[in-house]
């Protein structure tokens, strides 16, 4: 039996269903300057965002986070495990997995997930 059919929580951090407003690029691409877009949910290991461009799954993707948690610009660097097309040719779903979160970045995202424990995502 699989992890899904007895129940158990694959997840190792709890997501957090909130809209904060991002800016990112695909670093292995260097034409494409930065994008905005708006997140759909966040953990301490990874996000969830849509974009109007197409980004190619496993490129590294560099992120700027704002929050009202804390005035300065957070800088977070992932990897894209999964993009799909939810409006064909303008709206894409991204999943992306952090990598090397400093100490600062591990910070707001602690904070993110003890201000909102009102908003996790069961799914």
């Amino acid at each position: 039996m699989t992890a899904e059919k007895q129940g158990i929580e694959r997840r190792q951090f709890v997501r957090i269903k909130k809209n904060y407003i991002i800016r990112f690029f695909e670093k292995n691409n260097p034409s494409v300057k930065f994008e905005v877009s708006q997140i759909e949910n966040i953990s301490k290991g990874g996000l969830c965002f849509t974009s109007n461009v197409f980004l190619t799954i496993g490129s590294n993707i560099a992120i700027e986070l704002r929050t009202p948690y804390i005035a300065d610009t957070i800088y977070l660097e992932g990897h894209l495990l999964n993009s799909t097309e939810k409006v064909r040719g303008l709206i894409y779903v991204n999943h992306l997995k952090f990598l090397n979160v400093t100490p600062e970045a591990l910070e707001v995202l602690e904070k993110i997930e003890k201000y909102n424990s009102n908003r996790i995502d069961k799914k």
